[in-house]
């Protein structure tokens, strides 16, 4: 991890900087270092035979960047309040774009706590485990398993 990222605590606990999401009920997070950034759900371009989990494309400075429904890659109903925030994701080179219902603060959290997510929770691999943030627990997701789930979701191109 970058260590501009995490701050000491007083404890001397390294901290490190998330990005707080909520879809539905449940909080999510990412890594800040993974997300690049987090804006309202512009149209995209729909993609024939692809899985109902991705929404479409949409085109970033030249680049396709697939789009997934939240409520479906994290198996957590949505709100449904039509002003879903599309956050995007990447890792190294690669983007995906991951649609929730809400993007709440950036919170520094002590990863080193983490536990095993539930077997509920596995969602294909995204969800890494979970931490403790004041009084609610966090699904902390894997940036690389969203990316890798990104280049299995598009169709073979004949």
């Amino acid at each position: 991890m970058s260590a501009g990222l995490e701050e000491q605590h007083s404890s001397e606990t390294p901290l490190t900087a998330l990005l707080l999401m909520r879809q539905g009920t449940e909080y999510f997070a990412l890594a800040l270092t993974a997300a690049m950034e987090a804006l309202e759900l512009p149209p995209l371009t729909a993609i024939p035979g692809a899985p109902a989990y991705l929404l479409g494309m949409l085109t970033d400075r030249g680049t396709g960047i697939p789009v997934f429904a939240g409520s479906r890659i994290l198996e957590v109903e949505g709100l449904g309040a039509g002003d879903e925030v599309l956050v995007i994701v990447r890792d190294v080179e690669r983007q995906v774009g991951l649609v929730v219902d809400a993007v709440e603060d950036v919170i520094m959290a002590d990863v080193t706590t983490m536990q095993q997510p539930m077997d509920s929770m596995r969602s294909d691999g995204v969800v890494r485990g979970v931490v403790q943030s004041e009084n609610r627990l966090i699904a902390l997701l894997d940036a690389r398993a969203l990316v890798r789930l990104g280049s299995r979701a598009l169709p073979e191109v004949a």
